[in-house]
């Protein structure tokens, strides 16, 4: 039940924890509308107990003043009083003694016993009373202390009248007043936080995503809290050291590959020279296999960065230049889909990635077909052949550098594995995927997806 996202987790906790404190702060309420209602009953019973005391003033009989909601007694010690009174309770003595100071303009000690509310059949119905919803009978018990010394004990029933609104009105405008407006607000708010709490974390997920796509995107803009602008830091400061890293080793393989292609060329020179023809040949051959690896080095350094000019081109078109090429030199190559297919890219990157899929499929089945497909979003360009396949133990890694599907007494005949590592860093840098399979019927499978517009 608890949300994922740290998004929905905030608002979640700012929600439930607004609507709680609502909730603790109904106590109060409760107890200010307790002494509310009682406020207009208080009145009038010490309104009563006036009469009772000038009664008392004037020699006169008290008990006459006694009936069903009004019972007054003369006591020469007060009444034992509760160890203590809630809040709500103190909340209406403290009305009496103050409606009392104003009516005599002297303070006498009053002291609550015990107040209830009650319905007209005498049963406690205290949330009615407090929403308004039923009649409000304040059932007092009081004594207070005379100027003689004496104690006047006083319980006295006093009614007040009610609302004559319906119940669910009256509750309906209570609810939407108290609760609902002011959980709606709490929501927007939280709504809000969390949105602007999360903002910078979003940009840099969104950032980390892209890192891998494109290493030399812009940097991430220095804002927001200081925890957010300190990770916008590192991770500034991560993705030059990254770019720095791939620019030195593309030097570095820079610089070896043009030293050793100084020594390669002495040793064609003199190999050339070389009378017998059959180790002229093997000598020849072997140099060549090392001018293809170092050419092969810098292929895979170069391309492990994103490609730069990005232009619409017609992927289809650029099948068919490939595939003729291919056919011009006596390959089995053919070529089946759409005829258009406009996507943005790097057509010298992606024309690439064809002549490697393609060289690996010539390389291990002899043959090669090619099928393009579009959707609304995406392009799939699939290369498949009749060879014997890859081990399916190889399939998850067979893309890293230097992995290879054939066997290693086979590696200087058919390639160095890089082929597969250089077509899938291109395809990634085109925010594509390139996934392998092996066909039921025989052979491998590759599909490139590649997205129609890049983001």
């Amino acid at each position: 039940m608890w949300p994922d996202s740290l998004f929905a987790q905030l608002s979640l906790i700012l929600v439930i924890g607004g609507l709680s404190i609502q909730l603790m702060f109904s106590s109060i309420w409760y107890d200010v509308r307790f002494g509310q209602v009682l406020e207009e009953p208080a009145r009038l019973v010490i309104f009563r107990t006036l009469d009772a005391m000038r009664h008392l003033e004037r020699d006169r009989p008290i008990e006459a003043l006694n009936s069903d909601t009004f019972h007054v007694e003369l006591r020469t010690s007060p009444l034992p009083m509760a160890a203590r009174m809630d809040t709500a309770h103190q909340n209406v003595e403290r009305l009496l003694q103050d409606a009392l100071q104003r009516e005599m303009g002297d303070a006498l000690q009053l002291s609550l016993i015990d107040v209830t509310l009650e319905d007209d059949d005498g049963h406690a119905n205290t949330w009615s009373s407090l929403f308004g919803l039923s009649r409000v009978v304040g059932r007092f018990n009081y004594q207070l202390r005379l100027p003689t010394g004496q104690w006047l004990h006083i319980r006295a029933v006093q009614a007040q009248g009610w609302n004559g609104r319906p119940a669910w009105q009256v509750l309906g405008d209570y609810a939407m007043r108290v609760y609902l407006l002011r959980a709606l607000a709490l929501i927007v708010v939280a709504l809000l936080v969390a949105r602007l709490s999360t903002r910078p974390l979003r940009r840099l997920v969104r950032a980390a995503a892209a890192l891998g796509r494109d290493i030399r995107q812009p940097p991430l803009p220095i804002e927001g809290p200081r925890e957010m602008r300190q990770a916008a830091e590192t991770f500034n400061l991560m993705q030059q050291q990254l770019i720095d890293l791939m620019d030195e080793r593309t030097q570095l393989l820079s610089a070896v590959s043009h030293d050793l292609r100084t020594p390669l060329t002495r040793m064609r020179l003199r190999a050339e020279g070389i009378t017998e023809a059959t180790s002229r040949d093997r000598l020849i051959a072997n140099i060549d296999q090392m001018e293809t690896l170092i050419a092969s080095l810098l292929d895979s350094a170069s391309h492990s960065a994103v490609a730069r000019g990005h232009a619409p081109f017609d992927l289809a078109g650029l099948m068919d230049e490939v595939v003729s090429e291919f056919v011009d030199t006596g390959s089995d190559v053919r070529r089946e889909g759409v005829s258009t297919a406009v996507i943005t890219g790097h057509a010298p990157g992606l024309r690439r990635v064809l002549h490697n899929l393609i060289d690996n499929a010539l390389r291990h089945a002899g043959n090669a077909r090619l099928s393009l497909q579009t959707f609304d979003d995406r392009i799939e360009m699939a290369i498949q052949d009749d060879g014997p396949g890859v081990d399916e133990t190889a399939l998850s890694d067979i893309m890293q550098p230097w992995r290879r599907g054939d066997t290693p007494a086979d590696a200087g005949a058919l390639g160095y594995g890089l082929g597969l590592s250089i077509a899938r860093s291109i395809v990634m840098a085109h925010q594509g995927r390139l996934t392998l399979a092996n066909r039921e019927s025989g052979g491998l499978r590759v599909v490139v997806t590649l997205p129609t517009q890049a983001s």
